[in-house]
């Protein structure tokens, strides 16, 4: 299909759901105003997508209005206008793993947390050091049939090129999920060059955009990935599909 180049269009792949973004607006650090999450949600279905998880941050340290009650009363008051768009949303979020953090997925509380799906739970650390209780925290959410997706790995700068520390966790019963935007070096060279790597090996199960402004989908439309991964990055957005499907 493409011969003659050692790269592609990410634009030219199948990408039709996406399972991380910060569209909802007005909650964090994504947009701001319903108007410009509904232009973001229009260029991403004229560039192909049809389905959208909304994942917050959940922090109640730099969020602490967001709660899966408030988020949810949000995501009520736009899904209207959202829905206008042409685009399948709902809303899940992306927690962090504090020190405290297991308080908010205590096992009465479990049937309120915000979920990628029906068993799984999207979850994020700092990116300057990994978060000293994530292993056990990962062993209550396995304990509670959850399973971990972890944003971003490539991002944190405590994981090396060579991997072990991530090949640790999979280990556990934990998912990673790609920043898509890592590959065409948004993030930085280390960032771009640990997603090519963990990509290539197999390491991801998922990739999302983590969109937080319309800048950013202009650089997905002008996103070049190495042709090598495509076949790696084409299962990934499979999962996408089977990870949307698991109500």
């Amino acid at each position: 299909m493409w011969p003659f180049s050692s790269t592609v269009r990410f634009a030219d792949l199948d990408f039709r759901t996406d399972v991380h973004s910060h569209i909802l607006p007005g909650v964090d650090d994504g947009f701001g105003t319903c108007e410009d999450s509904s232009e973001a949600l229009g260029l991403l279905y004229r560039a192909g997508l049809r389905r959208v998880i909304l994942t917050p941050h959940i922090y109640p340290e730099l969020y602490p209005g967001n709660t899966p009650e408030t988020v949810r009363e949000v995501f009520s008051g736009v899904s209207e206008v959202f829905r206008s768009s042409g685009m399948d949303c709902r809303i899940a979020g992306e927690h962090m793993v504090y020190e405290g953090v297991e308080e908010s997925f205590s096992k009465e509380k479990t049937g309120s947390v915000l979920r990628l799906s029906r068993s799984s739970v999207l979850i994020e650390m700092s990116y300057a050091f990994e978060a000293a209780n994530i292993r056990s925290f990962i062993f209550m959410l396995n304990s509670y049939g959850l399973v971990p997706v972890l944003a971003h790995p490539e991002r944190y700068a405590y994981y090396s090129r060579d991997l072990k520390s991530i090949r640790s966790l999979l280990d556990m019963d934990v998912r990673l999920q790609l920043n898509i935007l890592s590959l065409g070096g948004f993030y930085g060279d280390m960032a771009r060059t640990k997603a090519e790597l963990m990509l290539g090996s197999g390491l991801y199960t998922y990739a999302g955009t983590d969109l937080h402004s319309i800048s950013q989908i202009r650089q997905l439309e002008s996103l070049r990935i190495r042709k090598r991964l495509v076949p790696a990055m084409e299962k990934l957005l499979e999962n996408n599909e089977m990870l949307w499907s698991d109500l």
